[in-house]
């Protein structure tokens, strides 16, 4: 078949019309090449974008095999769709991403002109404006103007009939007939006729065209979604849902409109750093984060920077050379890349944004990191509003019990009239929301435990246990600030919560309540008991609590110390922080 851009342009025309993707133009232009000019063909794209690690290499896998060695290939993504609907095979291209690049690369990236290397291949630029069979009138190339080039290759290729010389440039035909190199010395071009060159320049100037159409309305439907994304978020913030729910929900949207494999979003003020929320792509199948806790050695690097103000974002790769801690973390997870926001709470770092990608390492354009930093500090506007949020759940919870008699009937303790376990447990949930858990200032626990409660069972009765419990009910609440609840948690023992309360002012409120138990003797229908209670005590410490309820269980084991060493005392677990 005689090389003509007419077999090629119908299938440019209607991946334009399709709006297909830039790959799936791409692939069918190096299939199209190929079969056309029965040549090996490598096409390099990503270069607009000036990032190395955005370059990815369309062609089939002998040629990949064949150039592996100098370019080291990473293992290519799933093919593309074959052309035309039919399944892949092994001649099919494939989309590949070079470890190295070479130097003559570099050297279109500074200034693009076509070229023949020693080696043979056929080097086409594609600049924005089109192929460069035309020299630039001016005598330079815009900055940033190249989009990919075209690398062909024939082992055995025969010269035109026509003549026995090698082809020049300048004898190109036609309005671009005047190619010339940057030292304005003409080019011979070895192995290919004038006709498959002016053939090529159409085929080129036309794909060019092409990607750019596609390539800007790809970035305005990116522009058009991200903006989409920011205005959900901005609606989340003004939702009723409650913290936990709009920070999965904000980190979801993100993962899903940058099209990454896993977001998440880490508290990295404590160790074992906390991972706070995670998405994962539904079309991935992921190795689970088992431990929600991860070490903030793999971190130490990414805190010091974000703090000092060295950086808005971090990329990383697995495999680059500088060696990070994170990059045994994103080995231990099987991820490739990541990219992390930093998140600041008034001022104060808190923690990050990380974006997560598992099939191939991938890079975030000027546009996309613009949108990710907008959605962080949107975030970060979520979280602030969870310190607000406990608040407001106890004032409604305080409002609801006034105003519904069966929500008392279900909420309080029958005998002593205190909030009941079930009560305790909607607080503890609370407490334990992971956005609430990293914000709110420490909390503590308190566990009471009246001392010898059964002897007075089997001394006098369990109705003078019930007054003792009564007593011992109204004796607790009455030593508490107001909106300070006593909790029945079972039997005789008792629950208080202290927010907003660090441990040394705990240990004095449970001194207090323990002199009140003191105080007088109980007044009861079998006489006046003398009765005492001990006192356990546990601080939320986020280096080992992950929820309120492992808070409870420490100041349990805090309440059995008590016990041990006597009774009628307080016992504090003191922190690990």
């Amino acid at each position: 078949m005689k090389p003509s851009w007419k077999h090629f342009y119908p299938q440019i025309k209607t991946a334009v019309l399709n709006l297909d993707s830039l790959d799936s133009l791409l692939q069918q232009a190096v299939e199209k090449i190929i079969a056309l000019y029965q040549a090996e063909c490598l096409l390099w794209s990503g270069l607009e974008l000036g990032v190395a690690d955005a370059l990815r290499v369309f062609t089939t896998p002998a040629t990949a095999n064949r150039y592996a060695a100098s370019l080291g290939f990473a293992y290519p993504p799933p093919p593309l769709p074959h052309w035309g609907g039919t399944e892949p095979h092994d001649t099919a291209v494939r989309q590949f991403r070079p470890r190295s690049l070479p130097h003559w690369l570099l050297d279109q990236q500074n200034l693009p002109q076509l070229l023949q290397l020693e080696t043979g291949e056929l080097i086409i630029p594609i600049t924005n404006r089109g192929s460069l069979f035309e020299s630039d009138a001016a005598g330079c190339t815009t900055a940033n103007s190249l989009q990919f080039v075209v690398q062909l290759f024939r082992s055995t290729a025969p010269l035109p009939h026509s003549t026995d010389a090698p082809i020049e440039t300048s004898l190109i035909a036609g309005s671009t007939a005047s190619m010339t190199t940057a030292t304005n010395c003409t080019v011979p071009i070895q192995g290919w006729s004038l006709t498959e060159l002016e053939s090529l320049e159409i085929i080129c100037s036309q794909l060019g065209l092409a990607y750019s159409a596609l390539y800007w309305r790809q970035r305005l439907e990116q522009s058009r979604q991200q903006a989409a994304l920011v205005g959900r978020i901005s609606h989340l913030l003004n939702s009723t849902l409650n913290p936990d729910e709009i920070v999965g929900r904000i980190v979801a949207e993100l993962g899903l409109g940058l099209h990454c494999d896993r977001s998440i979003l880490v508290d990295l003020r404590h160790d074992p750093v906390n991972t706070l929320a995670v998405w994962d792509h539904p079309g991935q199948e992921l190795p689970p984060l088992d431990q929600r806790q991860i070490r903030q050695a793999y971190w130490q690097n990414v805190i010091e920077m974000f703090m000092q103000g060295g950086a808005s974002y971090l990329q990383m790769g697995l495999n680059e050379p500088a060696a990070d801690p994170l990059q045994v973390w994103l080995h231990d997870i099987g991820a490739q890349s990541v990219l992390v926001v930093p998140l600041f709470i008034q001022e104060q770092f808190f923690g990050g944004v990380a974006l997560l990608a598992y099939q191939h390492q991938r890079t975030y354009l000027i546009d996309e990191l613009q949108t990710i930093r907008q959605v962080a500090d949107q975030a970060a506007i979520a979280l602030t509003n969870a310190q607000h949020y406990q608040r407001l759940w106890r004032r409604q919870e305080a409002l609801r019990m006034q105003n519904n008699s069966l929500q008392r009937a279900i909420l309080r303790d029958e005998l002593t009239q205190l909030m009941n376990r079930r009560s305790l447990e909607r607080e503890l949930e609370q407490l334990s929301m992971a956005a609430i858990w990293s914000m709110h200032p420490p909390f503590c626990v308190i566990v009471c435990d009246i001392d010898y409660f059964k002897h007075v069972n089997d001394a006098h009765g369990h109705l003078t246990g019930d007054e003792v419990l009564q007593e011992v009910a109204q004796r607790l609440q009455g030593q508490l600030r107001r909106g300070t609840p006593a909790y029945r948690y079972g039997g005789e023992e008792f629950v208080i919560i202290l927010t907003d309360t660090p441990l040394d002012q705990a240990v004095e409120v449970s001194e207090r309540l323990r002199r009140a138990m003191r105080s007088a003797p109980f007044v009861t229908k079998a006489g006046a008991l003398e009765v005492s209670a001990s006192f356990g005590i546990a601080q939320q410490d986020p280096s080992c609590d992950h929820s309120a309820w492992d808070v409870l269980q420490r100041a349990d084991k805090a309440l059995y110390e008590a016990k041990r060493q006597g009774r009628d005392r307080v016992y504090a677990l003191e922190t690990q922080g």
